[in-house]
């Protein structure tokens, strides 16, 4: 059963007004969790980057209880590879808080791809990293069908130039940020009566230090709301869906009135 599991304490950067943790912080321990996991294969980003390799997540699905464990917690990460395909890899998860109860899981999708030529690199040809996948673990998959959207859809939130502060290792917005960028968008006093219950996101394109992007919203239903992430020559970056339970307000979007991000 080649599960790997690692436990943290919430910070006070992982929680929402309310005090309990954000969607955002799932996906960032996530990825340290899948991090470390690889490290010890020596076959995480780092490592690959040394034979010219790299890690591409591609999308993020995430399912959320309906209260999020709150700080000064702990909660207990737990990923394992779920299917190997000829291309794809699968990394499921799990979010337990400190009593034992699943407050989060969901699913991945990464391919491994050469820096040079962005040939993508089946995971089975990389024997250290096979070797982490037991068959008991086998989960298929069904691709999450993102509703159309395009860079003229919805209504143009705000503006935003990436920062050093905002790029991992090599230099790309990381994914935290682009899933705090676009959920940010929604009034306080909304979300104030909604939880998030589900988060998915499609990572599309590479977005480096000094580039300007632009944030499209819309509402998708009473409860749902969509994002997409756009660098200025009209290149998505990723896109973003979400569904919120709890009070409804007729037609209400949830968007605030004014961009609120800086237009630099």
């Amino acid at each position: 059963m080649k599960r790997y599991q690692h436990t943290y304490s919430l910070t006070v950067a992982d929680i929402d007004p309310q005090n309990r943790m954000t969607a955002g912080a799932v996906l960032c321990y996530f990825q340290d969790t899948i991090g470390r996991f690889l490290a010890q294969a020596r076959v995480s980003a780092l490592d690959l980057v040394k034979e010219g390799k790299t890690w591409m997540i591609t999308e993020f699905h995430c399912f959320l209880a309906d209260k999020l464990p709150a700080w000064p917690g702990s909660i207990r990460v737990e990923v394992f590879l779920s299917e190997l395909s000829s291309i794809r890899v699968y990394v499921d998860y799990s979010v337990k808080e400190e009593g034992g109860a699943v407050v989060a899981q969901g699913s991945s999708c990464w391919l491994m791809m050469e820096l040079a030529s962005r040939r993508m690199i089946p995971g089975t040809d990389v024997a250290r990293f096979a070797s982490q996948y037991d068959p008991q673990n086998h989960v298929p998959h069904r691709r999450f069908a993102f509703p159309p959207f395009t860079c003229s859809d919805g209504i143009l939130m705000a503006e935003h130039t990436v920062s050093s502060l905002e790029t991992d290792f090599n230099g790309h917005l990381n994914n935290r940020d682009s899933v705090r960028l676009a959920l940010s968008l929604a009034r306080p006093d909304w979300i104030a009566n909604r939880t998030i219950r589900e988060l998915h996101v499609k990572f599309l394109r590479e977005c480096r230090t000094g580039e300007k992007m632009s944030c499209r919203c819309r509402n998708r239903g009473q409860g749902d709301i969509d994002a997409l992430l756009v660098k200025h020559d009209g290149t998505p970056v990723c896109q973003i869906a979400t569904i919120w339970h709890g009070k409804q307000d007729g037609a209400d979007t949830g968007f605030r009135n004014q961009p609120h991000l800086p237009a630099n």
